[in-house]
């Protein structure tokens, strides 16, 4: 007959045991990737489904048809002029999509350029990069934009060149910590004393050695820039009123939130999908690196 004391430690012992196994990082990072992936997954299929069946032309006005709720031949409803939603909404995806990853592309390059920079060399030339970050950083990214589109106009390339001049400190941090945590690595001195440059040491050593932590932020950045290009469009600050964007979408439908619910609420989901599914991969890929 087993003691007592001794069974309960056994129990005990055991439940930690699938408590750990639980709280397994790859096994969380899986998880996280697999429900990033299915939400991404729905406005994708809307997209391709919208791609091949397109009843309406986004901009086909039909006064008639004004605020007609979600039926089998509107998806998703008709707005103030009779358009229907279901066409606009997917019409407005790529832009959103472009925009998103213009910001991206410009922050990373930018963050991965003085980034780099400053964790490689350090001293005075992380002392002022860091500096400079910290004064981009105080302030609000949304301020700096109406700011910018203030000065050159609201068009498509202005507001992603504004949001990617934005992020890029958010990208310079995260590969400054990168290469000051692998500069002073036993191989990094063998290739200085071998003479190799450090040019060539970040891009060809340093740089694979950080993929999967910016590949994290990528996608994170992804979700804030659809955010960040929603919120100036819905303040009338984004894209021109001529093109389709989610953000402009909500701003239209902000005076018939009770006449015509279905209006805001379809573009305000698939935003919060876009958002959660990339926040999603972003954290499976940085559970992924740990």
């Amino acid at each position: 007959m087993r003691h007592p004391r001794r069974q309960s430690l056994q129990v005990a012992q055991q439940k930690r045991i699938r408590y750990t196994a639980k709280k397994d990082p790859r096994r969380m990072a899986k998880r996280s990737l697999v429900t990033g992936l299915i939400l991404l997954a729905v406005p994708i299929l809307l997209f391709v489904v919208a791609t091949f069946f397109v009843p309406f032309e986004p901009t086909a006005m039909n006064p008639s048809d004004r605020f007609l709720a979600p039926n089998s031949i509107n998806w998703f409803g008709t707005d103030n002029y009779g358009r229907d939603i279901f066409v606009r909404t997917m019409a407005g995806l790529p832009l959103t999509v472009l925009i998103a990853g213009g910001t991206v592309l410009i922050g990373g390059l930018g963050g991965l350029f003085l980034g780099g920079l400053a964790g490689y060399y350090g001293r005075r030339v992380d002392y002022f990069i860091s500096r400079f970050n910290d004064a981009l950083l105080s302030i609000p990214a949304i301020l700096t934009g109406m700011l910018f589109v203030a000065v050159f106009g609201n068009g498509i390339w202005q507001v992603t060149i504004a949001l990617g001049l934005m992020f890029i400190p958010s990208f310079a941090r995260v590969v400054r910590s990168g290469f000051q945590e692998h500069r002073h690595r036993d191989y990094v001195k063998r290739l200085r004393l071998l003479g190799s440059s450090g040019w060539r040491i970040m891009t060809l050593h340093l740089f694979p050695q950080i993929r999967s932590r910016l590949l994290s932020a990528i996608a994170i950045g992804f979700a804030n820039a659809i955010l960040a290009e929603s919120s100036l469009s819905f303040l009338g600050l984004g894209v021109p009123p001529s093109s389709i964007s989610w953000g402009r979408m909500l701003k239209d439908a902000q005076g018939f939130l009770f006449q015509a619910p279905w209006y805001a609420l379809f573009p305000g989901v698939l935003i919060v999908l876009l958002v959660l599914g990339a926040f999603f991969i972003g954290n499976g890929l940085k559970r992924i690196e740990r």
